[in-house]
């Protein structure tokens, strides 16, 4: 399918090729899953390259047309970075048992020349399957958390020397998630995607829902809110719809540039290389997704709309489809298969350690429920449905 014409003002912005959405494998309707990346390594399933190649064939028979695998955790990697760190370098106290034992693992593959991208790209092919590169774009952890042993694991040096870096609230005071209104933040988490679009990767997902906020009163934001409105930015609440125009515009810089990456390392490689994002189908504008240009532009491939939380809700994901008409991307409503539970906490997990507590259950969607909501899906013309937090095969056939 042809791109939606543009206006010259945007051709500069324009991607080289066409939008090339992912198609139905074993079904009708797409279906895409997220690995995090770190959870299997965590749990000790994944203890080593052969462990994980396996894992990836294992989705060969199933609906799966994309593996979506998140290479951060926090802000550092799971695969030897030239702009990061692996997660957990430097401690030799851990948080929770699976802490170690995931930096142990990849550690142990990093030192050993294995690269847990390139394993995952290779098997997902041979499968069948597309792999996408998954960045979470704002995944650090508050400094304080778990008497501050997961930062330290998990938030990588650019986080811990950059504190300028960080969001601000009305009252200027900072927490912890980095600005996107900063060129350097921008810039390292380019950095990362430009690192892993040179390995055998067939695209690129933003997952915006993990984790929001981008933007707050920084100076540039401020500055910027003044100028236009003649008004101080800390008199309006971070929602007034009157950011949004300030927020897409420092997004978008970002968004285009990561369009632009793909296509240079596409045309290097003689193929489309596509880009995807993960929004929330309300809060998206609060966070800067300005999902009307994206679409416009030509920049994405496929659209996840879903829910920032747990799972178990329902929204109506018409307008977005009629939004992506005519722009080739395919629209996939987003689920999260948690609808009740949380992360063991460290201190969860040493009262399990010593035979004080059992681990508590999740609660997750059941068949019913994802066959509910695919009839919703296709009766609303989307084109597929998006997977998070779900690791059983047998909800990944008969969508």
């Amino acid at each position: 399918m042809t791109r939606f014409l543009l206006p010259a003002v945007f051709a500069l912005c324009t991607s080289a090729f066409s939008a090339e959405p992912p198609k139905p494998r074993n079904g009708s309707l797409i279906l895409i899953t997220n690995d995090d990346g770190f959870s299997s390594f965590h749990s000790g399933r994944y203890k080593g390259a052969e462990d994980l190649r396996k894992a990836m064939l294992s989705y060969k028979d199933t609906q799966i047309a994309v593996m979506e695998w998140c290479v951060i955790a926090g802000s550092c990697s799971n695969y030897p970075s030239k702009v990061t760190e692996l997660y957990g370098t430097g401690m030799t106290e851990f948080p929770r048992r699976g802490d170690k034992l995931a930096h142990e693992t990849v550690k142990r593959m990093a030192d050993a020349g294995e690269n847990t991208l390139g394993i995952v790209a290779a098997a997902c092919h041979e499968a069948g399957m597309s792999c996408y590169a998954s960045l979470r774009m704002n995944g650090d952890y508050p400094e304080s958390m778990w008497g501050g042993t997961f930062p330290k694991f998990a938030n990588g040096s650019f986080w811990w020397k950059h504190p300028e870096f960080r969001v601000l609230d009305a009252k200027g005071k900072p927490g912890y998630h980095q600005s996107y209104a900063f060129p350097e933040v921008r810039e390292f988490k380019l950095n990362i995607l430009r690192e892993v679009a040179e390995q055998d990767i067939d695209g690129i997902n933003l997952d915006f829902q993990r984790h929001p906020t981008f933007f707050g009163f920084e100076k540039p934001m401020s500055d910027a809110f003044k100028a236009k409105y003649g008004i101080e930015a800390n008199t309006v609440p971070q929602d007034d719809p009157r950011w949004f125009p300030l927020r897409f515009e420092m997004m978008n810089l970002f968004v285009r540039e990561v369009r632009q990456l793909l296509d240079e390392a596409g045309k290097r490689k003689g193929r489309h290389l596509g880009l995807s994002a993960r929004i929330d189908w309300k809060k998206y504008p609060t966070w800067g997704c300005d999902i009307d240009t994206w679409l416009k532009e030509g920049m994405l491939d496929y659209l996840v709309v879903g829910q920032h939380g747990l799972g178990g809700y329902d929204f109506d994901i018409a307008p977005f489809v009629k939004l992506a008409q005519g722009s080739g991307c395919a629209v996939l409503f987003g689920e999260e298969s948690i609808v009740k539970g949380h992360d063991r906490t460290a201190e969860e997990d040493r009262l399990i350690a010593a035979g004080k507590m059992k681990p508590a259950p999740s609660t997750l969607l059941t068949r019913e429920q994802y066959d509910q909501r695919a009839a919703k899906v296709r009766a609303t013309g989307a084109q597929g449905v998006h997977l998070f937090n779900e690791g059983r095969k047998e909800m990944m056939k008969g969508f």
